[in-house]
């Protein structure tokens, strides 16, 4: 079988790739035939390298100055600054290479609307990602590509095309047959954690906790016996990480050394400006200055030493598909405190592992930290589950469970 894998962007030293990179190796073990298609607004000409064992073509959207306008103007309807740049380039690859048994279309929007413009005749069968930013919708936080009603009638396109859509969690299958989406065609296949995300096969794991600890304290000056409560993710509204912020003032009365770490790229949205700023200010209006750190990003290499160094890592998800934050937290033992609107809430009640809690609400992440943070014994239980839920999301696992679907979609296709 031979696989194109399409996505927006692709490079191993991308926070994000490696799972990708995982999941096509298992599948190449497999003796799978897989190239990746990804898109660089910054290039001029196509290109193809070879990236980990992979074949990656990288198509140009903005060749220039007619592209740029063409690319303007679609991209105001649509939604999407590269729309029309990245259907005109896959339909000349697709045309240029030997057809492929199925695509693998990361994202419904922008990637498989763009693909539904593809004639049928040209196209493989294509099998599509949801991710939870294509199909919710928060406008009051500035998220979800559902919130535009073009981008709500190109997903129908994508509904009639697709032979199978892959929901990144059992709360977006739902969501999705909300939107309209054929029940027979989609199916809840989460996305899996990196095997880098696991401590070392060699390890204690007390032991491997214990040496995160000595380095995160000493990297970020932390008092070595302070709790650590760690948030890491991309600084958008959605995120909710205001809401930790508030939380802290009523934490550091139950545990007065707790520290804050925040972890995380800032982004610049149209009512909140820069999110990292805007929670700055907010930790200083709190008085909480000392304790709350702003750290920026974390390398991807580095999130396990984070997560193992922690004593609790909050999602404070205004809503949102899956969250592997919480995987990898529970991978090393770390429980998580996460939001009941977070996909990633159902499995982690089957497993036992973290603390679920109301979405906005400062008052429920303090009250789930004041558990984990003065009652040890139920904290240790919490995190003692943690290895076993993250397990069933080892990248092995989750590519064979895609590659069934895959192999059923190719085998009914005429």
């Amino acid at each position: 079988m031979r696989i194109l894998y399409v996505i927006p962007r692709y490079a191993q030293d991308l926070m994000g790739n490696q799972i990708h990179t995982e999941v096509i190796q298992c599948w190449q073990a497999k003796g799978v035939e897989v190239e990746v298609v990804a898109f660089a607004a910054g290039q001029r000409e196509p290109s193809a390298e070879i990236v980990a064992g992979i074949v990656v073509h990288r198509l140009p959207l903005n060749r220039n100055i007619a592209e740029k306008g063409a690319n303007r103007l679609v991209g105001s309807v649509v939604h999407y600054p590269y729309f029309l740049g990245a259907y005109q380039q896959y339909r000349t690859f697709l045309r240029s290479h030997p057809r492929f048994d199925l695509v693998h279309m990361e994202t419904a929007f922008p990637l498989a609307a763009m693909a539904t413009f593809v004639p049928r005749a040209e196209h493989p069968p294509m099998a599509v990602t949801l991710p939870g930013a294509d199909v919710m919708a928060e406008p009051a936080y500035d998220y979800g590509f559902g919130r535009y009603a073009m981008v709500r009638q190109l997903l129908h396109k994508v509904w009639r095309q697709a032979a199978l859509l892959r929901a990144d969690s059992r709360r977006i299958l739902q969501l999705a047959i909300r939107l309209g989406c054929p029940p027979n065609k989609v199916v809840a296949i989460p996305y899996n954690i990196t095997d880098g995300d696991f401590p070392p096969a060699d390890a204690q794991l007390d032991t491997f906790r214990a040496a995160c600890r000595l380095q995160i304290t000493a990297r970020h000056g932390l008092p070595a016996a302070a709790p650590i409560v760690l948030s890491l993710s991309r600084l958008h509204p959605f995120k909710g990480v205001e809401y930790l912020v508030r939380a802290v003032p009523a934490v550091l009365k139950a545990a007065p050394e707790t520290q804050f770490l925040i972890a995380g790229p800032s982004r610049t949205t149209p009512r909140f400006g820069d999110y990292g700023a805007y929670l700055k200010q907010l930790a200083a209006q709190q008085g909480v200055t000392e304790h709350v750190h702003l750290i920026g990003s974390v390398a991807h290499d580095e999130v396990r030493t984070y997560m193992a160094a922690s004593d609790a890592v909050v999602v404070p998800s205004v809503v949102e598909a899956l969250n592997r934050v919480a995987i990898e937290a529970a991978a090393v033992a770390t429980p998580p405190v996460v939001t009941y609107t977070t996909g990633i809430t159902d499995y982690m009640l089957e497993h036992g592992c973290g603390l679920v809690i109301e979405p906005r609400s400062a008052a429920s992440i303090a009250a789930a930290l004041r558990i984990l943070l003065t009652n040890p014994l139920r904290a240790q239980q919490l995190g003692q589950n943690g290895p076993a839920m993250a397990a069933t999301f080892r990248s092995q696992a989750i590519a064979e469970e895609l590659l069934a679907a895959y192999q059923a979609v190719v085998s009914a296709s005429p």
